[in-house]
């Protein structure tokens, strides 16, 4: 007994002596000259003073990545002497990858002559090292990624000196205290659809907090009904924004912590407690429960396929939602610039997704495509581009970014459509990004990143791709799957472009792969959202390809409408009408002419066509342009404020809309019709079919369109009194307003007013007056 007592002790004593020396060469910034090799073990440094220098080991970035021997280190400590007239003042400092900066409170002294060891703890929370240039609180997170470390000298003395620096290394053992949770805050009352946030900490410090192979937090929720649900909790860090002249600048404030969001979806009481699994130790720890008073409120909740006509979706609540869209996947677009010969607009981060959602929604645009883009919000991406980290490892700065889109759309009134994943992030050829994706295993940081994957064409078969994914899924969930606001989220933008891809399709693993990344995200998000993917193209690719969209957990179709340039888009949405019979909600949330752009004024016709062929396609919202910028700097939003109003108060789901065989009589003029008849009322949209081919460049100059009526043959309203309104198509404004009447057997011929471009008509029944 007293020999193994003996041995534990003898090993505790040497993980407690472990020293982890710091790899890299030796740099020297400000007053000194390096006398050294950089890559020798200690380096000499001399000094000219007054003045400062900083003389620290750093890595090569290729092959940088946090190690949890780092991690669990107790101390960073190194080894001076100065030789010098009189002694200099010191700080010990480090920073990561991204120079965010860190020095210790205590100040040292340096004597002359003699070696001296200085040392600062790194398990101590907050204590012994300060930011500097930034809000951020030392903790295990900027522990973990301590990149460079060294010394900070400063004197005032005149005089020449030399410094030595040897055996800059981290030594001893993290504490362990025991598993505890911390500060939980929760708010004790909240409302019916409108989220609720809670934040906590965890008493023990964890090497990567987003592996829940390491660490998984969850909370357990009981509703007002008494059903049970466990949710992924998530941790994240806060941040301050600000701008240096147009570019956005992040800043971390405080220190890293836990987070839970949950949407209710009814009044009345709900329990929470957080459940800890600690899978590196083994130990596991539930909170007491803890109760959330919900109270009733107006607002509309999530959207969902209407059970009812499961061609379109519908609020949780049960109103009407039909997407009016954009596509805005990142701020900003080079092949726009180019096409449209903008010139270079500056990427000005969030503050451009605040501009566009605020335009948006004074417009009537309800739904925005955005991407998690490697050079945007992307959770993981290459180790180079400042904010990320590589496989793993999240970065904290994109989710930030994201969360601020979600509140930024919610305030104005914008339901967001996340894509996750674009094809070229698996893709050599095809607006490649492989190169910088972080789990490509041949790329100049692989190391750094943690990359694992030598051939993109493994990704939908590779089973450490997929562990890799279902993390990363799980972490979306916990964050963002109880936004009030989440439209939808789209696995993939253009998937049928990702390399071997008709392969993965032909094996079958791509369709297993799409229906266990959609449930997994269905299962780990506390509000089921809906979820698709993506393919390019137009209708017919789609079809092609449709066995992408079979399974339950996709819950509907998203795919392009780019082609020739020739054929006219009513066309193309007459033929999507005909030929797309999929019993779930259709969407185009790419369009606009040929894929690589169009003449300006036919782009415009475009818009126009889109939104009001909309309602009479199929579809379950209008398309979403691709190209945003050209409606954002041209001023094109007029296009979707007329639709919007116009749209008001139709709703698709009270019965199919019937084919009422719209006709026009008189001088047609080279006009068109599109008409719906649905129970007791009747839109349509009569335009000039030249002018939403290529958009008049003078509208107002156009000739009058005049001397028509349209008629509804085989319509199915009933007979009484109706009320007939014109519209402008651009203001949405009423421009004429008659009472008809229609009687039984009849298909009268109603007289068009005057226009230039094109017009809308709504006809619906007079309801009669109780007496």
């Amino acid at each position: 007994m007293r020999c193994r007592t003996g041995t534990w002790l003898l090993l505790t004593l040497l993980l407690c002596l472990r020293t982890f020396a710091l790899p890299g060469n030796w740099k020297v910034d400000g007053s000194g000259e390096l006398l050294s090799q950089p890559a020798e073990e200690s380096c000499s440094v001399r000094l000219t003073l007054p003045g400062s220098a900083q003389i620290y080991r750093e890595p090569e970035r290729e092959s940088f990545r946090p190690d949890r021997a780092g991690f669990e280190a107790a101390q960073l400590e190194m080894e001076v002497r100065l030789d010098a007239d009189a002694p200099v003042k010191a700080l010990l400092f480090f920073k990561d990858k991204d120079g965010t900066w860190f020095q210790t409170v205590r100040e040292f002294e340096l004597v002359p002559g003699r070696w001296q060891t200085l040392s600062a703890r790194l398990d101590r929370t907050g204590e012994e090292w300060r930011g500097v240039g930034h809000g951020a609180l030392f903790d295990a997170d900027a522990a973990t990624n301590l990149f460079a470390a060294g010394i900070s000298l400063y004197s005032e003395e005149m005089q020449q000196a030399t410094l030595t620096l040897r055996n800059v290394r981290r030594t001893g053992k993290r504490q362990t205290p025991p598993l505890a949770v911390i500060d939980w805050q929760l708010p004790e009352n909240g409302e019916k659809n409108r989220r609720i946030d809670s934040r906590f900490l965890l008493s023990r410090d964890y090497f990567n907090p987003f592996d829940p192979d390491e660490i998984e937090v969850n909370y357990e929720l009981t509703g007002p009904d008494g059903s049970t649900q466990t949710c992924p909790a998530f941790f994240s860090r806060d941040y301050l924004r600000s701008s240096h002249f147009t570019r956005e600048t992040l800043t971390p404030v405080g220190g890293g912590f836990w987070e839970l969001r949950f949407l209710p979806a009814a009044e009345g009481t709900y329990r929470l407690r957080l459940s800890i699994e600690d899978k590196a130790a083994g130990e596991s720890l539930r909170t007491a429960w803890r109760t959330v008073e919900v109270a009733p409120s107006p607002l509309p909740g999530r959207i969902r396929v209407s059970p009812t006509a499961p061609r379109f979706f519908e609020h949780d609540t049960g109103e009407f939602f039909f997407p009016i869209g954009l596509n805005i996947h990142t701020n900003t677009d080079m092949r726009s610039e180019l096409w449209f010969r903008f010139g270079h607009l500056p990427d000005r981060g969030t503050r451009d997704y605040d501009d566009y959602f605020e335009a948006c929604g004074k417009n009537g645009i309800n739904t925005v495509e955005v991407w998690m883009a490697g050079w945007t919000m992307a959770l993981e991406h290459n180790a180079p581009r400042a904010g990320q980290h590589g496989v793993g490892r999240y970065s904290m700065e994109s989710a930030w970014k994201l969360d601020h889109l979600f509140e930024s759309a919610r305030r104005n009134g914008i339901y967001l459509n996340l894509v996750i994943d674009n094809h070229g992030r698996l893709s050599s050829t095809s607006d490649p990004e492989w190169g910088e994706n972080p789990i490509n295993a041949t790329s100049e940081f692989a190391r750094a990143n943690g990359g694992f994957l030598k051939d993109p064409g493994d990704f939908f078969r590779s089973p450490e791709a997929k562990r890799n994914n279902s993390k990363r899924a799980r972490y979306i969930a916990a964050r963002w799957g109880a936004m009030a606001n989440l439209f939808a989220i789209e696995l993939w933008s253009e998937v049928d472009l990702v390399s071997e891809f008709h392969a993965r399709y032909t094996d079958g693993s791509i369709l297993t792969w799409t229906r266990d990344a959609a449930a997994e995200l269905q299962r780990w998000s506390q509000r089921k959202p809906l979820v698709s993917t993506h393919i390019c193209s137009d209708f017919n690719k789609l079809l092609q390809f449709r066995k992408l969209f079979d399974p339950k957990e996709i819950t509907h179709v998203a795919g392009d409408a780019y082609r020739d340039a020739q054929i006219h888009f009513v066309d193309h949405l007459r033929s999507y009408a005909r030929v797309m019979k999929f019993n779930k909600p259709q969407l185009i949330t790419e369009y606009g002419g040929p894929s690589q752009g169009s003449e300006n004024r036919q782009l415009v016709a475009d818009i126009h066509a889109g939104l009001w062929g909309a309602s009479f396609s199929g579809l379950a919202g209008t398309p979403f342009l691709w190209w945003h910028d050209f409606v954002h700097l041209n001023k094109l939003y007029g296009h979707y404020r007329g639709f919007a109003r116009f749209f008001r108060g139709i709703d698709l789901r009270s019965a199919p809309p019937t084919d009422p065989a719209p006709e026009l009589v008189g001088n047609r003029q080279e006009c068109e019709i599109l008409a719906a008849v649905q129970k007791e009322n009747a839109w349509g949209w009569i335009f000039h079919r030249a002018s939403l081919l290529t958009y008049p460049e003078h509208p107002e100059k156009e000739p009058l369109r005049e001397k028509l009526s349209f008629r509804l043959k085989n319509a199915a309203l009933p007979p009484g009194a109706y009320r007939l309104r014109w519209y402008d198509t651009l203001s949405g404004e009423v421009v004429k307003e008659e009472r008809v009447t229609l009687r039984a057997g009849e298909a009268p011929a109603f007289p068009v007013p005057a226009f230039r471009v094109d017009t809308a008509f709504k006809l619906e029944k007079v309801r009669e007056e109780a007496r």
